[in-house]
């Protein structure tokens, strides 16, 4: 639940910081808006547009009235009432036509094409400077002639696609008959779209004005709009990037709930990830082994604890009657006087046993004292590799095979203790390859950046597979003749040096153990 608050606080933050730029960027927007407007309600531009539009219909009348001025003069010069004189009286022939083109009345005129009707809209004649199809078509346009004479009007027609004014006038012919002209103007490209163009701008400057506040509300809801969708998309992404945030820390949660319990089996599935939170993860993970590792460590010390006083009473208490016993018995094999060889003999006999088991009792209470008094370890640099010479040593009739390292740093170590250690592991040895033919100790030493290893190992009968697990307890031996002690005070001595031993074992084929000491001194932090 903790997580959830802190997963929705992440959202309503991220949110938060979405929505705030939304209030000064509104009034800057909105201020923006307002000077556009006020620099675009301006009564000198739309002035200048009022004007322009008046120039560009003025100069299109002026080009409309020229064109009906030209085509009247057209018309009206000698040589073209001659040949409508002529068509009329039917002498019109070709080579009249081909004198008036020669005449160019229509470059005169400043006419690009010309055609003559009749009230028929029979062709009397047609003209152009230059063949082209668009002034040909708008010449042989009979539909715009027919309108001519039937309105008895004159018009000037734009054709804009074209870049044509085309004119019509009515004409008297000489037959008294009513006719038709048409001409033809190509007219510059651009000049009609320009005015049409002053023409749109003004009609949009004048719609603009009026609905000014209409366009401020849209441009200013389209701004919300857009800033509402950035909203959503932060929120979405605050959502999801919570969540990849979060779900780590619920399983750092639920790890440490799961610690509290008591559960340090409990290790967080990691995720490749090279981020803080991956290597949080990696220590808290590493964090647990470790209370696991110092929670066992604890608790067999604590046990060893525990098993050093009952030992030391043990033997206090077994040794205390030993020597009665024996000096009783000594006494009462001592003050037989008697001739009989056969209660002698038996006296004898008993004597011994009794001796013997005294002297196993001994025995037993030293073994008991020595798990009793584990001295405190004193850590000073010690060279490992002349410690385990120191014990070679002692046996000189037994073959070791020495695989040590050349360069192995110098550890802080209590030497006595690690010379115990390694006594303890090779008679394990010794005992565990008696009789073969073929035994051999192997003793090996290698290092890392933090610990030394210290390796030892038989060719021995090995220890069977279901007392593996079992033989560092102090009451547990497979010898008739021990107590099972060796092998815990290993341990204890080893966790006394904050290190592991580990144990490997296949029946005959041999034992190997594994030591690692840490190089530095451990002190009370190692672990944490």
């Amino acid at each position: 639940m903790r997580l959830n608050k802190i997963k929705y606080k992440l959202i309503a933050g991220i949110g938060i910081i979405a929505i705030l730029p939304a209030i000064p960027l509104s009034y800057l927007f909105q201020n923006m808006i307002d000077k556009l407007f006020s620099l675009r309600l301006n009564n000198r531009i739309e002035t200048a547009l009022e004007d322009a539009v008046d120039i560009s219909r003025t100069l299109i009348q002026n080009e409309k009235k020229t064109s009906l001025k030209n085509t009247r003069q057209f018309i009206e010069n000698p040589m073209a009432l001659s040949l409508l004189r002529k068509y009329t009286s039917r002498q019109l022939n070709k080579n009249d036509v081909i004198d008036l083109v020669n005449l160019k009345l229509l470059e005169a005129n400043k006419l690009d094409g010309v055609v003559i009707y009749d009230n028929s809209l029979e062709q009397i004649f047609l003209s152009t400077v230059y063949e082209h199809r668009d002034i040909v078509n708008a010449l042989k346009d009979t539909l715009f002639a027919r309108n001519r004479l039937l309105t008895n009007s004159e018009s000037v027609d734009h054709r804009e696609a074209e870049h044509l004014l085309v004119t019509g006038i009515p004409v008297a012919l000489p037959n008294q008959q009513r006719g038709v002209i048409l001409s033809v103007v190509v007219i510059t490209p651009g000049f009609y779209g320009k005015t049409e163009s002053v023409l749109t701008a003004l009609q949009f400057y004048k719609t603009f004005d009026v609905e000014s506040e209409n366009i401020k509300a849209s441009f200013f809801y389209a701004f919300l709009s857009v800033y509402f969708v950035i909203i959503c998309l932060s929120i979405g992404l605050s959502m999801f990037f919570s969540a990849v945030m979060t779900h780590p820390i619920k399983n750092l949660a639920l790890g440490t709930e799961q610690i509290s319990k008591g559960n340090l089996d409990y290790q967080i599935n990691i995720k490749p990830r090279n981020d803080e939170i991956g290597q949080l993860m990696v220590s808290f993970n590493q964090m647990v082994q470790n209370i696991k590792q110092e929670q066992g460590r604890i608790l067999y010390l604590e046990k060893m604890s525990a098993w050093r006083e009952i030992a030391q009473r043990l033997a206090h208490e077994i040794k205390n009657p030993l020597t009665p016993i024996q000096l009783t018995v000594q006494q009462i094999k001592d003050s037989y006087k008697g001739n009989d060889p056969k209660y002698k003999k038996i006296l004898e006999e008993c004597y011994e046993i009794v001796d013997e088991e005294i002297q196993s009792l001994r025995n037993l209470t030293n073994e008991f004292s020595e798990f009793a008094r584990m001295p405190s370890m004193s850590f000073k640099p010690a060279q490992l590799n002349h410690i385990i010479k120191d014990v070679v040593a002692f046996y000189a009739n037994v073959r070791f095979k020495l695989l040590l390292q050349d360069d192995l740093p110098t550890a802080e170590l209590d030497a006595e203790a690690v010379k115990r250690i390694i006594i303890n592991l090779v008679d394990n040895s010794l005992s565990a390859t008696g009789g073969k033919p073929d035994s051999q100790i192997t003793i090996s030493t290698r290092s890392s950046e933090t610990t030394i290893r210290l390796i030892i190992s038989d060719n021995g009968h090995g220890i069977p597979k279901e007392n593996l697990v079992r033989i560092f307890e102090p009451h547990f031996s497979t010898k008739t003749s021990s107590m099972g002690l060796g092998l815990a005070i290993v341990k204890s001595m080893i966790e006394e040096h904050k290190g592991q031993i580990e144990v490997d074992s296949i029946e005959n084929l041999g034992t190997t153990f594994t030591i690692d000491f840490k190089i530095k001194a451990p002190n009370l932090f190692d672990n944490v």
